[in-house]
């Protein structure tokens, strides 16, 4: 694949882009119509075969994500993985499922899967209602009480996604969904702040929560989440010690990896980097499964390596700045970050992250530094 660096690590992501019916909220693509999924199966395999012979090793980390990758059913997810395993097992491997899809049959997939990341969103039915979503929260607590036992039996870890900031609903509930998901065992939870994402029905039917109960929301889950023992260490992702999302972290520090199916998209590279795209819709991809590619110009990466590690409690490490882009960090951006709030940043002779306060303004943070590329 043109721009891969077979010395460095590389992590593959496949897409699953069916639903039984996409929630009101969501941008991303999905569809409901599946009667193209055996065709999109062989596509699919055959471009994991070619990636798997090109790459020539095993993966660094294998993402299963979606859509609702559970709707293939066990037999397919467990084809998949085979396939994408030939050159041995990735240090990770994680399967995304809704919760109307975790069944008694989930455990043959820990025969691979090591990680299931479950969308529970919310444990609250007036939430689910305004989210439009499929499950009720009885389906969660019955699929987190599967995924539980799996973890007691198996070592599986267990991811759960929530959604905070709903209008007409309080950060209270939001509170009862981290504890109520907390004793299921979680290990890991990524709390995401609702985004209307124009076009969506949500979108159209009501305005977002203004931004002091948002912040009120936030800030309350944090301190929760640290005094449960969860550690914030991506401004929307919390982890048990020892319990971080290996291959999302590839993602947050800007590393390789390949991404499979409709509208996936693949980051190629390391000093320089190409990023691909695979088709924009089901349909498209079985009938043409390319890429299209496009290099970053040193503007753009710049840019996009900011945006991701800044996300992170880590951060952005000086050495590898300096090894990854030829000049100092604090050269290219230290009269922009005296410019900041002191509370909003950590700044050392090793690296730059933000503070919780920082990650309250994100966005804002980004376009100030940005200013210096």
């Amino acid at each position: 694949m043109e721009g891969l660096l077979r010395s460095r690590d590389v992590s593959l992501y496949i897409h699953v882009p069916y639903c039984f019916r996409k929630c009101d909220y969501c941008a991303f693509y999905s569809s409901e119509d599946h009667r193209t999924m055996d065709a999109y199966m062989d596509v699919l395999l055959r471009q994991i075969h070619a990636v798997t012979e090109d790459v020539g090793k095993p993966f660094h980390t294998i993402f299963i994500g979606g859509g609702n990758p559970g709707i293939l059913g066990t037999d397919r997810l467990l084809e998949i993985a085979t396939a994408a395993t030939v050159k041995g097992r990735p240090l990770e491997f994680t399967c995304e499922l809704n919760p109307e899809s975790v069944s008694a049959d989930t455990e043959r997939l820990t025969s691979f899967v090591d990680r299931i990341s479950i969308g529970v969103q919310s444990f609250s039915d007036g939430v689910l209602k305004t989210l439009g979503r499929n499950a009720g929260s009885s389906s969660s607590i019955r699929a987190l009480g599967i995924l539980s036992d799996l973890k007691k039996r198996k070592g599986i870890r267990v991811n759960g996604d929530l959604i905070t900031s709903v209008p007409g609903h309080t950060a209270d509930e939001t509170l009862a969904d981290i504890e109520k998901l907390h004793g299921f065992g979680a290990d890991h939870i990524s709390l995401y702040s609702l985004s209307l994402e124009e076009g969506t029905p949500l979108a159209g039917r009501t305005r977002p929560m203004d931004e002091e109960s948002d912040r009120e929301c936030l800030v309350r889950s944090w301190e929760l989440l640290k005094k449960l023992g969860y550690e914030h260490y991506e401004v929307s992702n919390f982890a048990l010690p020892s319990c971080r999302s290996l291959h999302n972290s590839v993602y947050w520090h800007l590393g390789q990896y390949i991404g499979l199916g409709p509208t996936a998209e693949s980051s190629l590279g390391w000093d320089k980097c190409i990023s691909l795209r695979q088709k924009e819709s089901v349909e498209e991809y079985i009938e043409n499964p390319s890429f299209d590619a496009y290099a970053l110009s040193q503007e753009e990466l710049g840019e996009e390596y900011l945006l991701t590690n800044l996300r992170t409690k880590d951060g952005i490490n000086r050495k590898e700045y300096e090894m990854r882009f030829a000049e100092s960090f604090d050269d290219r951006f230290g009269s922009f970050i005296s410019d900041l709030d002191p509370s909003w940043y950590i700044d050392t002779a090793e690296g730059f992250s933000l503070t919780e306060e920082g990650f309250l303004v994100l966005d804002s943070i980004i376009l100030k530094l940005a200013m210096a590329i």
